[in-house]
């Protein structure tokens, strides 16, 4: 089956994002659909850079360090530096790959290609497969046009 869609499925930082945004990545693939993939070279998808089945972009974003120590703080000085840098380089991919549709499955790498699709006017979706949303996915959820759920206890922390 040939396929002119193109879709971005960003996510990751821990397994629980990765795999599932992994899964979505190989469903869209095998109908067809051109995939890039985007995610943190700081988390567990970083490991899967040298896979040649998977087209990755991957981002120089950190999640915010939550201990009040040097090494902390030190980290989230540079946040905000990461931040911009990673948010133009999601537009930059945006622009370029021209996709119809940005499926974000939560950690903090998925926020900022859903961000940037949305102020492209580009259609996005939260899958969330925890019964807990995480503060990427519940920040947004109000921003995309779709949030798919796992569980029904998850509903309570979306108005949609």
């Amino acid at each position: 089956m040939s396929s002119n869609l193109r879709m971005i499925v960003a996510g990751g930082g821990t397994g629980g994002h990765f795999f599932p945004a992994q899964s979505i990545y190989k469903s869209l693939l095998n109908k067809g659909i051109t995939v890039k993939y985007m995610g943190s070279m700081h988390g567990i998808e970083a490991s899967q850079k040298n896979n040649d089945e998977i087209d990755m972009v991957l981002l120089n974003i950190k999640g915010i360090q939550r201990q009040f120590t040097l090494d902390g703080l030190l980290k989230n000085f540079f946040f905000p530096f990461r931040f911009i840098h990673s948010y133009y380089k999601s537009i930059k991919i945006i622009k370029d790959f021209k996709p119809h549709l940005v499926i974000g499955t939560g950690g903090y790498s998925s926020g900022l290609p859903l961000i940037a699709a949305i102020q492209k006017g580009i259609k996005t979706v939260i899958q969330e497969q925890n019964s807990y949303p995480g503060i990427t996915t519940r920040k947004l959820a109000s921003k995309v046009d779709l949030i798919c759920i796992a569980f029904k206890e998850s509903k309570k922390f979306f108005n949609k």
